[in-house]
């Protein structure tokens, strides 16, 4: 008989939750000048290390970028390269987070209309 551990005590249901992304925005026809945060808070996530899955429309082509902030310091990150994102065009991106990290979005061009979800993936929906 092989001992049990803490982790063989977790229910189905307990097991399953940790399975399914968890939604962490869900703006639908925003609006947001250049470059201002799109969330009124920054993101963090509930159980790191994990994924933060990323989808976005921008209805202006323009550049969207990550602001990354780890204690006190900020770093701009660029999504496509730093290239210009195509107008109406529906974009997913991936972004490692760990304990102490928050993000934000923003984009260089007047946002109106814009969309953007944020899933945080723990395991098994990847």
């Amino acid at each position: 008989m092989v001992p049990t551990t803490s982790r063989d005590t977790r229910s189905a249901k307990q097991i399953t939750r940790k399975a399914l992304p968890l939604a962490k925005a869900n703006v639908h026809n925003g609006n947001k000048n250049a470059n201002t945060n799109f969330l009124t808070t920054n993101l963090s996530p509930s159980d790191p290390p994990c994924l933060f899955r990323i989808q976005v429309m921008l209805p202006t082509a323009g550049k969207f970028t990550a602001k990354i902030k780890k204690s006190t310091t900020t770093l701009t990150c660029h999504f496509n390269t730093g290239a210009n994102l195509v107008a109406s065009s529906l974009y997913m991106f991936d972004v490692l987070m760990h304990t102490g990290d928050t993000i934000n979005f923003q984009s260089d061009q007047n946002q109106n209309g814009h969309i953007l979800r944020v899933q945080e993936i723990n395991w098994g929906t990847q």
